[in-house]
């Protein structure tokens, strides 16, 4: 398979995938938090959790090829990699003497070496993406059985730069100590210029069980403001979750292992003298679009605007009616989704709703067939040489869709388009309601 047909197959993976995500591995730490409580009521998780693979990867900086493979997080910051946007420590592993238990049998293993290091990173102004590898201890498989490896999580990782701004952090002891240490005063979920509300997407990439290697990837992304241009990152973290594939059926299907991991990065002077450049709008098509950000970084493309005149949809009486009867409890989730998902009336009204009366501007071609999506059928930017770049699935792009106030719709994505890519000019086709919309842009210069 080659690097075309591999970046096409995730991408068709991704989008299907993509509102699966929205409850799962892709949220902030506020999200999570307010997904905890919602899952503990619904119970929920095992019919959401379907999006774990795909959405994220590593790059290599020496070798595209596995750029493509394991580190897709969108057109830009592929575009981005291929143009040296990675980062190589080439570092050493950091030892650590580690005690591993597994939750279902209460069995406990003293001393054993768990070796970690990161491979290769990417820092910019939305993601701090890394690839890890780690190095086990091969008498773990005489007591643990991790064929059926499915996810890691390092629960109580936190990421640091050296003006100890708080990067990302989901732990709430983790946050505590290293705020006592340093004399911060922030506080766990009050986020800040200081303390930043992030995201995360994680994936094993290769599980070499003979040999004690785990090759996987951990992207972290801002949920609200830009990361800070970091000249160094400090990544911390004493708990290591190993995840089995039942464990979403059964919550103890987890190997803990407890240890002590410190890694130091140095950030290239290319990801911490980022720059953007902005683009300023010369004609619109149409009069109802205000064009609110056009920014262009060394990763993506941001386009925003408000729609004027454009009414919210009513939700129709068929959902309405499956939904109280959900809430009623006369039907449980099971049939809930049973029936979303395989009556035809109620399948087509969900998706005529959810994705096209509720999203009037098109960014993805849900009608066509896996690989054979037409980018005319969706909203992208193009350049002056006719290349087109459609809106990137990147989970952490910056993106909205939403009716607001006045009747208005703010809309707002990150396409492909980067600084390696682009031109003085620019063409925004945007596809409304069906029906394209030329916005002409142009760099506007200082």
């Amino acid at each position: 398979m080659d690097n075309n047909e591999l970046l096409e197959k995730f991408k068709i993976n991704v989008a299907v995938n993509q509102f699966k995500n929205e409850y799962t591995n892709k949220h902030t730490l506020k999200e999570e938090i307010k997904w905890r409580k919602y899952a503990m009521k619904r119970k929920l998780i095992a019919g959401l959790c379907g999006g774990f693979i795909l959405i994220s990867g590593v790059a290599f900086a020496a070798n595209y090829d596995k750029i493509v493979e394991t580190f897709f997080l969108g057109k830009g910051l592929d575009d981005a990699a291929q143009n040296g946007y990675i980062a190589n420590p080439d570092m050493d592993y950091i030892e650590s003497n580690t005690t591993a238990t597994d939750q279902i049998t209460g069995i406990t293993l003293d001393n054993i070496n768990v070796n970690a290091k990161i491979e290769d990173f990417l820092m910019d102004d939305l993601n701090i993406s890394t690839h890890f590898t780690f190095e086990m201890d091969t008498q773990i498989n005489e007591t643990f059985d991790l064929e059926t490896l499915r996810s890691i999580d390092l629960k109580d990782l936190i990421v640091t730069d050296e003006e100890n701004k708080i990067l990302y952090c989901m732990d709430q002891e983790m946050l505590e100590n290293y705020c006592k240490e340093n004399n911060l005063d922030e506080k766990y979920t009050e986020f800040s210029d200081n303390y930043y509300n992030c995201g995360l997407n994680a994936v094993i990439v290769n599980h070499d069980k003979e040999n004690g290697i785990i090759n996987f990837t951990y992207n972290m992304y801002t949920g609200d403001a830009s990361f800070p241009k970091s000249k160094k990152l400090n990544f911390k973290f004493t708990q290591i979750q190993l995840k089995r594939e039942e464990w979403l059926e059964n919550e103890n299907s987890i190997v803990n292992l407890k240890g002590n991991w410190n890694i130091d990065l140095d950030v290239p002077e290319k990801m911490y003298n980022r720059q953007s450049i902005a683009y300023k709008v010369v004609s619109c098509e149409n009069s109802d679009f205000q064009v609110t950000n056009a920014t262009l970084t060394d990763t993506g493309f941001e386009f925003g605007m408000i729609i004027s005149n454009i009414k919210e949809p009513e939700r129709p009486k068929i959902l309405n009616d499956l939904e109280k009867e959900y809430t009623d409890g006369k039907i449980d989730i099971n049939e809930y989704n049973r029936r979303i998902n395989e009556e035809e009336e109620i399948r087509k009204a969900s998706e005529d709703y959810t994705l096209r009366q509720r999203h009037p501007v098109a960014t993805y071609d849900w009608e066509s067939k896996a690989g054979q999506e037409n980018i005319e059928k969706v909203t992208y930017v193009e350049n002056e040489k006719g290349e087109k770049f459609e809106s990137t699935m990147s989970p952490s792009r910056r993106a909205d869709g939403n009716f607001i106030d006045g009747n208005k719709y703010s809309f707002y994505e990150t396409f492909g388009l980067t600084t390696y890519t682009t031109t003085d000019k620019l063409k925004v086709r945007v596809l409304f309601k069906d029906k394209p919309y030329i916005v002409e842009l142009e760099k506007a210069h200082n």
